[in-house]
Formats: structure tokens, C-alpha cells, sequence
């Protein structure tokens, strides 16, 4: 039996064997191990590009964080196990490639920049460009995915999702109809676009969409900008005009955006502060007035979008982590916190934010014990650990150890044992294991699930607030090509 058993081993190995060679580029069969062809820098793999008519892949692989060199796991894992894996080689072998590691000084960012690409790299991330590099194709923030199996399989399907190029009709419709060369031709052709976005629906939503992707140094925004007083009273095109300026990295329309947070129309507010949030300028005028309109917001959902949008914008900003951890503290509801908390999610390596997020937990406490205790802070207290695995570090980790996940050894109730699972992984995340933030995420959803049901004294008649109202209309449908916000996707209603 032993020797029918390691025949059978023996054969099953070689069967893996056989299958990883048919995926394998040649090299690996000769025996050497699989590299991807990387170009010096990204201007490089441009160049290659233009002249291959392949598409590029930028992954930004950076281990150094606020100026001491400290390897994130993630990051290890890509550079270590995913890209050395025979069939992400393979298929790489499709792109033009590029790897930044800005603590050894091979990359360059200044073609990113030129594309609109503004504020702090996050790593690890991957951005694929056009052939001729003037246009961004995908971008993938943060690697939650691992180094096994998953992770291998997560790679090929972005890279195969890049290959497919989800914009290309659009850029090419786009290119085709576009402003001529010429100075004057594209005076007149911005003007007419100006004209139609009075129009009817459908020419207003093709002009606007087709200024904001040909804007060059303001000369299209400037005058979408200056239609915004003149629409005051329409506010359809109003709002269609707010929704085309959300665009990430289009710092001109901050300030003007930020001004729309005045109207007496709550769905002009609304989409003014996501838009504020896509655009991520740390401008100073433009924080100061969020922060200001978001403490005076009367309605809980307009203010959810801008704590969501300050968290974005005002990271660096001390006044503005004071007033997330206020009021995600002390909401007046449940719903109302989950704006501040996912705002805080923004903040990464901040320890001060780290530290009063805990605080936060450690004032929820335990949920009730009872069956029929219901649902009062249970939303809350999953999004708030969500929080603190975004950004929290190995002492966050002790802190749900200690404060959170010992306590339940005294509890006996049906909920404690997957509750006890959710919380170590928040804590195996804050310590570094960044892949398992879906889990968590997963987790929150549950817990939404949990809290909507009718047995748990939850349900559409319950006390537990409802989570939909985070994805509301004007938040829903946006092109998340380039961005995409913290906390979308998190209870259970992102597109």
C-alpha cells in the first residue's frame, strides 16, 4: 500500500511538473530561473513601448516609508514570489516593463506626474499605460492578495484586464473627435464644447467628459469652471458639471468644487464633497472649507461623502485628524460615523490616528451578550476595526490581542467564535499581514448582515442603520479607473 501510495505521489508530481512547463518560458525550462525583461525606468519602457506597440507596466515595489527603510510584506511578496513566478513572466512578457524602487534610485516618477498623477505613490501599486504612454489604462492601488496561489492568479487577471485596455474605445472615439493642433482651431473646438454643455442630456455628458480628458494646463477646465455660477438654478447640468470635475488629480477644480458645498440642494452637496474626494487636492483653502461645512452639515449623508473626502485630502493635516477621530467618536448615530471612520482610513503611518482609533474601540467594548441585545454600535464597531487594520501597526495589533479578542475567552454566546476570527485577522493585518485586509473587509460585511436580521433584532424595522446610504447616487456610477476611494465596496453596496 505504501508503495502504491508513493507511485501515486510520485505520479501527481510529475503531472505538476509537466503542466508548469507548458506555462513556463523558455528560460525556465533550460533550467534558469524566470525573470521579467525590466526597462531601466519608466520613460524607457515608454520608449519600448512606442516603438513595440506594447502596452506598459509600472509597479511601483518601494520599501522605504518616511524615510527609513522598512519592508512591507506585500511589497516583499511581489518582488519576491509573484513577479519570479513562470507564468507572470510569461505573460509579462506582453508588456513593457517598469520597476520603480525609489530607495535604490531606479525609478522615475516624472512621466506618471505629466499624466496626472498626483500625490504620494502608494506602494505597492500597479499602473498600466498605452503603448505610447499617454494615457493611464489601469491602475491598482495596494496588493491585498498574498504571495500564493491567490496572489499569482489576482496578477494574471489584472495584467489580462490591461491587455483587454477597458478605455480604448473610449480614448479612441475621444482622440478622433479631439481638438485640432492648432492654437486657434482648439479655442474654437473648446468653445463649442462650452456651448453644448447647455444643451440637451446626452451632447452636455459627451462635451463635459470630452473637455475634462483633453484639458491641457486649464485651458478646457478653466472655462467648465466658470459655468458653475452660471448653472446655479439647473440642477441637472449643476450637477452633471460637479460629477465631470471629479477627477483624481484635477487640482484647478478644488476650490470651485469646494464652493458647491454651499448650495441648498443636498444632491449638489453631496456629489461636490465625492468629487472633492476623487480630486485629492491638499489645497488649503479647499480643506479649510470642507472641514468647516462638514462640522455644519445637517445632513448625515452629505456629511458622511465629505469626513470621506477630508480623510483624502487633509492627511497631513492635524486639524483635520482632530475632527475625524471628534466626530467619528462622538456621532449622534451609528450611520454617522462610518464617514470620520473610513475618512480615518486615509491616514496611514499616522500613529497619532493609530492610537485614538483604539481609543474608539476600547469605548464601544464588548457587544451585549444577549441573543436579543440588538444591533446598536455592531456596524460600528466592524467598521471601526476595518479602520484600525487600514492603518494600524504592531502595537494596534497588541492592542486587539489584549483589549478585544482576550475578553471573549469569558464570553459564551453563538456570535463570539466568528467574531474571534475577524478580530485576530484585524490584528494579523496591523502587524503586517496587509493581504488579509479583504478578510476583513469580508468580515465587516458579514457583520452588516448579521446586524440587517430580523432574528438578531435587526432588519428593515430594526435600530441598525442602513449601509446603502454610503453608496448613494452620488457616489454610485463613477469611473473608478484611476481611484478608487477607501471604503466603497466595504458594506456590501459598491458597483
Amino acid at each position: 500500500m505504501q508503495t502504491v501510495a508513493r507511485l501515486a505521489a510520485a505520479a501527481v508530481f510529475a503531472l505538476i511538473a509537466a503542466f508548469a512547463c507548458l506555462g513556463a518560458p523558455a528560460a525556465a525550462q533550460d533550467g534558469a530561473a524566470p525573470k521579467i525583461d525590466w526597462r531601466k525606468d519608466v520613460a524607457a519602457a515608454i520608449a519600448s513601448g512606442k516603438t513595440s506597440g506594447k502596452p506598459v507596466m509600472v509597479c511601483i515595489n518601494v520599501s522605504l516609508v518616511d524615510g527609513k527603510k522598512e519592508e512591507d510584506s506585500a511589497v516583499r511578496a511581489l518582488r519576491e514570489v509573484i513577479y519570479r513566478d513562470p507564468r507572470v513572466v510569461l505573460e509579462s512578457r506582453g508588456f513593457e516593463c517598469a520597476l520603480i524602487r525609489k530607495d535604490e534610485g531606479a525609478g522615475d516618477y516624472d512621466p506618471l506626474r505629466a499624466l496626472g498623477i498626483e500625490g504620494r505613490l502608494i506602494s505597492p501599486q500597479h499602473i498600466f499605460l498605452s503603448a505610447d504612454g499617454t494615457r493611464v489604462v489601469l491602475r491598482r492601488e495596494y496588493w491585498p492578495h498574498g504571495p500564493g496561489e491567490k496572489g499569482v492568479e489576482a496578477m494574471l487577471a489584472m495584467m489580462a484586464e490591461a491587455k483587454t485596455d477597458p478605455g480604448k474605445d473610449a480614448a479612441a472615439g475621444a482622440a478622433a473627435d479631439g481638438p485640432p493642433e492648432d492654437a486657434e482651431g482648439r479655442a474654437k473646438w473648446i468653445a463649442e464644447r462650452i456651448r453644448e454643455v447647455g444643451g440637451e442630456q446626452a451632447l452636455r455628458d459627451k462635451a463635459l467628459a470630452r473637455l475634462v480628458k483633453h484639458d491641457k494646463d486649464g485651458d478646457c477646465v478653466t472655462p467648465l469652471v466658470a459655468l458653475l455660477p452660471l448653472h446655479q438654478a439647473n440642477t441637472s447640468t449643476l450637477r452633471a458639471i460637479v460629477r465631470a470635475l471629479g477627477k483624481d488629480g484635477l487640482a484647478a477644480a478644488a476650490l470651485p468644487l469646494a464652493e458647491q458645498l454651499k448650495h441648498k440642494e443636498v444632491t449638489i452637496r453631496a456629489n461636490a464633497a465625492v468629487s472633492l474626494e476623487y480630486v485629492g487636492s491638499r489645497d488649503k483653502k479647499a480643506v479649510a472649507a470642507m472641514l468647516a461645512r462638514a462640522a455644519a452639515e445637517k445632513d448625515e449623508g452629505v456629511a458622511n461623502h465629505l469626513w470621506r473626502a477630508l480623510g483624502r485630502c487633509g492627511v497631513e493635516d492635524p486639524k483635520v485628524r482632530g475632527a475625524l477621530v471628534e466626530h467619528a467618536g462622538g456621532a449622534k448615530s451609528e450611520f454617522a460615523s462610518f464617514g470620520p471612520l473610513i475618512g480615518l482610513a486615509y491616514l496611514e503611518k499616522d500613529e497619532k490616528a493609530m492610537r485614538e482609533v483604539e481609543k474608539i474601540l476600547g469605548q464601544l467594548g464588548m457587544p451585549g451578550g444577549g441573543r436579543r441585545s440588538g444591533p446598536s454600535n455592531t456596524i460600528k464597531r466592524g467598521v471601526a476595526s476595518w479602520t484600525l487594520a487600514s492603518i494600524g501597526d504592531a502595537k494596534s495589533g497588541k492592542f486587539v490581542r489584549a483589549e478585544l479578542l482576550e475578553p471573549l475567552d469569558n464570553m459564551r454566546a453563538f456570535w463570539v467564535d466568528p467574531l474571534r476570527v475577524f478580530w485576530r485577522t484585524t490584528a494579523e493585518v496591523c502587524e503586517g499581514a496587509k493581504e488579509k485586509l479583504p478578510e476583513v473587509e469580508q468580515g465587516v460585511r458579514g457583520i452588516v448582515a448579521f446586524s440587517r436580521n430580523p432574528q438578531f433584532g435587526g432588519g428593515a424595522e430594526g435600530d441598525a442603520p442602513e449601509p446603502k446610504k454610503l453608496m448613494d447616487e452620488a457616489r454610485a456610477k463613477r469611473d473608478r479607473t484611476a481611484f478608487t476611494p477607501r471604503g466603497d465596496d466595504l458594506l456590501g453596496e459598491g458597483e
